[in-house]
């Protein structure tokens, strides 16, 4: 079995990852020095998104789809491969329309720049500059990730519901170091006096499962705390999604249902199967749309697509996703009686379906029939015209009749001629 972090299916999480290499050059475009960029783009990828969940909270997902990530702005960007001049210059071009389109109102914007602008010692027009350009970067970004992930329209709604969790203070409290854990580092003097093995126990009770779960990578990437000023700015109304059942328990119930026991992953099989590995104040359902685009959104940011070098030559394909790792083929196989999953009845072929079948032969049945009565149809036809042909044809009779008669006319006018000279 093969664990996915959550994260992964986090946006806030996905961008904050996805745009550090553009540091460099919103700084440059901002006039901002690098820790004031770095600083701003964090406190800019929070307002935005929630300024995006705020649209589809008023919009739904199809208007997300066909408004932001259809525009013509996004489609203009989509045709560069890599961040440069030449792309930061397609961005700024457009920042402002995608600003007004994110936030509903440019009074938002400048307000969520003064904002930004107070924390981080710089002038507003600096933020704004890059708060809208980092608009399109997000709608570019994200309208990527939907397409990849062939996100219909519901989806994008449930993807979008799924988001304030990742938000949500309980998610980054757990995070943080307890005091237990920095007083432990700080008293290096007491650790003659604790045995190694005890040592040993309360480091792997503190941190055991945060190292199962997330890499050494994913722990240096989380992303600052979010600040709810942002939901108060957009008029963003987060909802409150309680966990139906322990995800634990969640997670042994969907291996059995597919035939996927932990007794199968003992064995040495199944074990390419893809499931979202456990993470505090985080819920997710495990569904295949979610999990391809978790994989996805992982392809997606190892490949690094915005980092600061010229135009490919060519451009990138998009990443595929084995059916097989999120469940696709699954065999209902199971290991003894006791872990026996739900079975359901297989799909029947087409070519054994008695309806086709029967469908087939009556097709079959009136199209012969329709073609011996055109070849019937078509004999008769014939037949008639050759009893007419015969019928319109005069007998042989006839024809020496008519000859004898204009023979006889053309003997007659001499003898004629001949009386009229002797008189």
């Amino acid at each position: 079995m093969t664990t996915i972090s959550p994260t992964r299916v986090s946006m806030y999480d996905f961008l904050y990852q996805d745009t550090k290499p553009m540091v460099s050059l919103l700084a440059d475009a901002a006039q901002l020095s690098l820790p004031q960029a770095r600083l701003a783009m964090d406190a800019s990828l929070q307002a935005i998104i929630s300024a995006l969940l705020a649209y589809q909270q008023r919009h739904q997902g199809q208007t997300v789809s066909k408004k932001l990530f259809g525009r013509h702005a996004v489609k203009e960007l989509r045709q560069y491969n890599s961040m440069n001049f030449a792309t930061l210059n397609a961005t700024l071009y457009h920042r402002h329309d995608a600003a007004d389109a994110i936030f509903h109102d440019s009074a938002r914007v400048i307000k969520a720049s003064d904002h930004i602008a107070a924390q981080i010692d710089a002038t507003t027009p600096q933020v704004q500059i890059l708060l809208t350009s980092l608009c399109v970067i997000v709608l570019r970004e994200l309208a990527i990730l939907v397409e990849y992930s062939q996100l219909d329209n519901d989806e994008i709604n449930k993807w979008f519901a799924l988001q304030p969790q990742f938000l949500s203070t309980a998610r980054f409290a757990a995070n943080q170091p307890t005091p237990a854990s920095v007083a432990l580092a700080d008293t290096n003097d007491d650790k003659e006096l604790i045995s190694p093995a005890k040592n040993s126990l309360e480091v792997e009770s503190e941190g055991s499962s945060e190292r199962r779960l997330l890499n050494a990578e994913q722990l240096s990437g989380i992303p600052p705390p979010f600040d709810s000023y942002w939901h108060e700015l957009t008029a963003f109304q987060p909802e409150h999604y309680e966990p139906v059942q322990d995800m634990q328990l969640a997670t042994g119930n969907y291996l059995k249902v597919i035939g996927r026991s932990s007794e199968n992953i003992q064995q040495g099989k199944h074990n390419d199967l893809l499931v979202f590995a456990e993470m505090t104040a985080i819920t997710l359902p495990h569904q295949r749309w979610l999990l391809q685009l978790a994989k996805i959104s992982e392809i997606y940011l190892q490949r690094n697509r915005l980092r600061i070098t010229s135009e490919p030559a060519s451009p990138p394909k998009p990443p595929l996703v084995s059916l097989g790792l999120i469940g696709g083929n699954n065999d209902n196989t199971p290991t003894t009686t006791s872990e026996k999953p739900i079975e359901y009845e297989a799909s029947i072929p087409l070519w054994k379906n008695p309806v086709i079948l029967i469908i087939i032969l009556v097709i079959g049945l009136l199209g012969g029939l329709a073609t011996l009565k055109y070849y019937k149809q078509k004999s008769d036809s014939i037949r008639l015209a050759k009893e007419q042909l015969l019928e319109q044809k005069p007998s042989a009779e006839e024809r020496q009749q008519q000859d004898v008669a204009i023979v006889m006319v053309d003997e007659d006018e001499p003898n004629d001629e001949k009386a009229e000279k002797t008189k």
